[in-house]
């Protein structure tokens, strides 16, 4: 018994390692390409006050890691911020999809 205990908490382990690094791993893609979310929001003919106060609000001004550290402590207390398309709490939009999926897995294994 104590080494299935031991094996479960490896693997859950290597689980949350592997989800951090992902994590990290689309972070730095997505910090790599050009341009970012301010301006893709406000257009290309917003003023650059307009874009460097809507960044501010993102905290698009902070450094990346410092960023990345701020996302995964919120997510850990499970805020996953708000969507950019639809201005929804991720958690909320996550959750519904969730309730779905978790009722096919249920419906298929019967």
């Amino acid at each position: 018994m104590g080494k299935l205990i031991t094996l479960i908490i490896q693997r859950l382990g290597l689980g949350l390692l592997t989800l951090l690094a992902v994590s990290l791993i689309i972070f730095l893609g997505v910090e790599l390409l050009p341009g970012d979310i301010a301006t893709e929001i406000l257009g290309q003919d917003a003023l650059p006050e307009t874009v460097e106060v809507f960044r501010r609000e993102l905290g698009l001004d902070k450094p990346p890691h410092i960023r990345y550290i701020d996302w995964v402590l919120g997510v850990i207390q499970g805020d996953f911020g708000t969507s950019f398309a639809n201005q929804r709490p991720i958690s909320e939009l996550i959750g519904f999809r969730l309730a779905n999926t978790l009722f096919l897995a249920l419906m298929t294994s019967a």
